[in-house]
């Protein structure tokens, strides 16, 4: 009597866990893995249930088949111990679905606030790149094009066509340390300098001189702005160039080329600062002036190796024939082509001005 009551008590615990189980399966659907379980659950309790059809009619005898008693012993007790498991482990299982819910509402939570994010960085993109100059200047003897790539959504960079008290045409390309909203915003600032100092003075060096304090009013210490202003009197036929820790190049007819280097310091780093404008005469038709940023000069490949400068004027020589926006474009795909899959690391900015 005693081994069929163990062997009862052990198909009713086995089938107390199965529907346990296969309860927790309906309900939560939390791991595939867990069928599995479910399902071997569910084989052990019918193999409890024929191993007690098979020994029902005639019982073994303790002294004489000690090992199916033994068996049904064993049976119980993991019956006990699986049913025990399964009673116990439904907590888990809520708490693990909680989780998972918890996740799925902070999950689409973060995909809101992303898309909004992203919302605003796009208008943010709109509106900085609508600060850049929209149109070509059409200034006698010169043909001018600029464009400016950002490495994320806003830049720091910054190019524009200044008309001074004279009625001249200042070209100024600036860069402002960093990439991104930051240095974005810091370049708005600096636009809106040059564009409100520009009418009350006729000197690319007073420009940037007066561009400086301003910009030395909305910087922190480690911020800073390089810049360089140039213009062009097409009767004389001379450059005039201001540089504030940013340099340019001019690329002669003839094939040499020699760069037009900066006397001071970048801007916001003194307050105390005059920058002084220098005069460059015999500027020839055929003669080819670029103004970039270093995130062209600095664009590595997957060596580490710069562009450099070697590049960057060898690739405007190989194409001086073609028109400025064709010699911008021919740099600019020149370095994407040089970093390879290297993503942009930083805003690159270039202008190509064409004497005529």
């Amino acid at each position: 009597m005693a081994f069929k009551i163990a062997l009862l008590l052990a198909f009713g615990f086995q089938l107390a866990a199965a529907i346990l189980a296969l309860r927790l399966n309906v309900r939560y659907r939390i791991y595939s893995a867990w069928f599995f379980v479910s399902a071997s659950a569910v084989v052990a309790a019918i193999l409890r249930l024929t191993t007690l059809c098979e020994t029902w009619t005639t019982p073994p005898d303790i002294e004489g088949n000690w090992v199916q008693w033994a068996s049904a012993f064993v049976s119980l007790v993991a019956s006990v111990l699986l049913l025990a498991g399964m009673s116990v482990i439904e907590p888990f299982f809520k708490q693990m679905a909680q989780a998972q819910e918890t996740l799925r509402n902070e999950h689409k939570q973060l995909e809101s606030i992303v898309k909004e994010t992203e919302e605003e960085l796009r208008l943010a993109q709109r509106i900085q790149r609508r600060l850049l100059p929209s149109t070509v200047p059409n200034l006698p003897h010169m043909e001018v094009y600029g464009q400016s790539n950002p490495a994320v959504w806003t830049s720091g960079d910054y190019f524009d066509y200044l008309t001074l008290r004279d009625g001249s045409t200042a070209i100024v390309v600036a860069d402002v340390s960093g990439h991104g909203l930051g240095p974005a915003l810091l370049m708005s600032s600096t636009r809106a300098s040059f564009r409100g100092i520009a009418p009350t003075t006729s000197d690319v060096g007073e420009l940037l001189t007066n561009g400086n304090l301003a910009v030395a009013d909305s910087v922190s210490d480690r911020e800073f702005v390089t810049a360089m202003a140039v213009q062009f009197d097409y009767q004389q036929r001379t450059l005039t160039y201001a540089g504030a820790g940013h340099a340019g190049y001019l690329l002669r007819a003839d094939g040499s080329s020699e760069m037009l280097p900066s006397d001071a310091p970048p801007l916001g780093i003194l307050t105390d600062l005059t920058i002084c404008a220098s005069t460059r005469t015999e500027i020839m038709p055929g003669d080819i002036l670029l103004l970039v940023t270093d995130g062209i000069l600095e664009t590595c490949n997957e060596s580490g190796e710069m562009f450099g400068e070697s590049s960057l004027t060898a690739t405007v020589s190989a194409h001086r024939t073609a028109s400025a926006e064709k010699i911008v474009h021919a740099l600019l795909s020149a370095a994407q082509e040089f970093s390879g899959q290297q993503p942009q690391q930083d805003d690159i900015t270039a202008v190509v001005v064409k004497f005529l």
